[in-house]
């Protein structure tokens, strides 16, 4: 156990110093479908090592930065660009900031450190020998039963409270998810690409439609119960609306109350140039 303990030091030791570690999340979102999809510790390893968080809403994000099918191959399936090592070869023309032999492309996955739980020290127990019986005195003779009390007479039940009416129902409540407005979130945008979105339709990018947070959207696999249905959002910052219809999920989204929308739909309330808006949404 003590070797043990110590190999798993040495390692976490070297982890920590390597600079160009990535570690990956070690559990995917809720919904992912591992048996259509890739490996998510691979894709996130890959989103990572792609800065693809600093690059929402470029034609870059769109080819490089969504999952592989598990049919599909990073060699075949996508561009050069996408693929982690020419993509840090080919970000900076000059390697001066980095130290001989530090692998900047290399991935690595973190083992979690083992526990190791330390024996606890086996305590003795003293075992008092108890002390020589006494002789015991005689027992004394038994006081003769006193007499007992005659019972007090029970007092007389009092009458029971009349019934209270029943209180009138409620009516029903008319309040829904449709008018609770979401705040804290922001507006990004996608290209189609002639591809189906996860609620298996396909769009143009002048259609007015939205990928919701994959966490709203549930199990991506399927179809979720909120396709087909209407969100309108206003960007906060110049008060511009625009109502668009549910099509897909977004396992990218910065928060569950982010939306990605189609260039057509952004282009109503900001420039594809912003990239990025603040939003406040509601369902319609």
């Amino acid at each position: 156990m003590y070797h043990f303990a110590t190999i798993a030091t040495i390692a976490l030791s070297l982890a920590a110093s390597a600079s160009a570690l990535v570690v990956p999340r070690t559990t995917p979102p809720v919904g992912w479908q591992t048996s259509l999809l890739e490996n998510y510790d691979v894709y996130h390893t890959r989103y990572l090592a792609l800065q693809c968080n600093t690059k929402h809403s470029t034609a870059f994000f769109d080819q490089c930065c969504h999952p592989l099918l598990s049919t599909e191959t990073l060699a075949t399936a996508r561009p050069a660009q996408c693929i982690p090592a020419i993509n840090s070869n080919t970000d900076d023309g000059s390697d001066d900031d980095c130290d001989d032999g530090d692998a900047t492309s290399t991935l690595l996955p973190v083992a979690s450190p083992t526990k190791v739980a330390a024996s606890p020290a086996t305590q003795s127990v003293a075992v008092a020998t108890p002390a020589a019986k006494q002789a015991s005195p005689a027992p004394a003779p038994a006081p003769a039963p006193a007499p007992a009390p005659a019972p007090a007479p029970a007092p007389a039940p009092a009458p029971a409270p009349a019934a209270a009416p029943k209180p009138a129902a409620a009516p029903p409540t008319t309040d829904s998810a449709a008018t609770t407005v979401n705040t804290g979130g922001v507006a990004t945008f996608f290209y189609q690409y002639g591809v189906a979105g996860a609620c298996g339709t396909v769009h143009k990018d002048t259609d007015l439609i939205a990928a919701i947070d994959a966490d709203r959207y549930g199990n991506t696999g399927v179809r979720s119960s909120l396709c087909g249905k209407q969100v309108k959002l206003t960007n906060t910052k110049n008060n511009k609306s625009v109502t668009v219809t549910i099509a897909d999920a977004c396992p990218t989204c910065l928060n569950s109350n982010s939306i990605d929308l189609s260039s057509g739909a952004f282009q109503k309330i900001a420039t594809l140039d912003e990239g990025e808006v603040p939003i406040t949404w509601s369902f319609v």
